[in-house]
């Protein structure tokens, strides 16, 4: 059976050198030349401590690294989520899925704005994204080193009324 762990240099490394060929497009076109090994130390040492994952399949092997960095250094309540993943990436999105879901208070109570950059020909993403609630506020024309573009996807926390 699948299971979460903390995120470390190893596996954020080990699947940002697999990552299945969607997440490799949306991720390697913001580097002028990528190397995974520094994927998978920005992913562990940028993340809002407490807020990174990797999942492991049965066999211990690392299948998706994922978590929360701080998008501003001035705003602590300011979160970028990510994930990236293997192939087998898809067979973890539900584990993945409740994982977040059942810290939501969590993420909310040290959250105010948490918001997430796609590729914007990465259409599993910006489906899920939206199942998951995140409301799509534009597009990021020219975002990538190609001039691909991103759509920028977000949730607030509001007074009142975390739901919107």
């Amino acid at each position: 059976m699948a299971r979460i762990v903390e995120l470390c240099i190893r596996d954020a490394s080990y699947v940002a050198a697999n990552m299945r060929a969607a997440d490799f497009e949306e991720i390697s076109c913001l580097w002028q030349e990528f190397d995974a090994r520094a994927l998978g130390i920005f992913a562990v040492e940028h993340s809002v401590p407490g807020f990174a994952w990797a999942i492991r399949d049965n066999e211990g092997q690392p299948v998706a690294a994922y978590g929360m960095s701080y998008a501003a250094p001035f705003d602590p309540e300011h979160w970028q989520a990510w994930a990236f993943g293997t192939d087998r990436f898809r067979r973890v999105v539900p584990l993945m899925t409740r994982h977040l879901q059942s810290i939501r208070d969590l993420i909310e109570a040290n959250c105010r704005r948490l918001q997430v950059l796609t590729h914007l020909d990465h259409d599993l993403s910006h489906r899920w994204l939206s199942k998951c609630g995140a409301k799509r506020e534009g597009v990021l024309h020219g975002y990538g080193r190609n001039g691909e573009a991103f759509a920028v996807y977000a949730w607030l926390r509001e007074e009142g009324n975390t739901d919107e």
